[in-house]
């Protein structure tokens, strides 16, 4: 799926969800280095609040992923793209498994950076 069509899953700010995905527009931010540091920080403390204190994260230029991580295991990405003079980050969360459903922890995740 293309970012066009990704982004127009996610207008409006509910999640749009498939088998095991699951994706959110999060709230504009100032800068693109703002949005990378607030997407870590957040995959950060909905990690702890599932029990791991050390999450396996890792940044690129302009993502941040979170990988196995609980209570769902579930891999989180946060692209930050620049446009308009903001950056305009979304959240895409995958898990596996049947009844594992990713929605409401990435309404949790959404929560969690939209309070910076």
């Amino acid at each position: 799926m293309g970012l066009a069509s990704t982004l127009c899953l996610i207008a409006g700010g509910a999640h749009a969800q498939a088998d095991h995905f699951a994706n959110i527009e999060l709230d504009p931010v100032a800068t693109q280095a703002q949005c990378l540091s607030q997407a870590r920080q957040a995959l950060e403390i909905l990690a702890a609040s599932g029990g791991d204190d050390n999450p396996d994260i890792s940044q690129g230029e302009w993502s941040t992923f979170g990988w196995n991580i609980p209570p769902l295991i579930a891999d989180i990405s946060v692209i930050c793209p620049v446009f308009g003079g903001q950056a305009h980050p979304f959240a895409t969360a995958h898990t596996t498994g049947d009844g594992n459903e990713p929605g409401d922890l990435i309404e949790a995740y959404a929560e969690i950076f939209n309070k910076f």
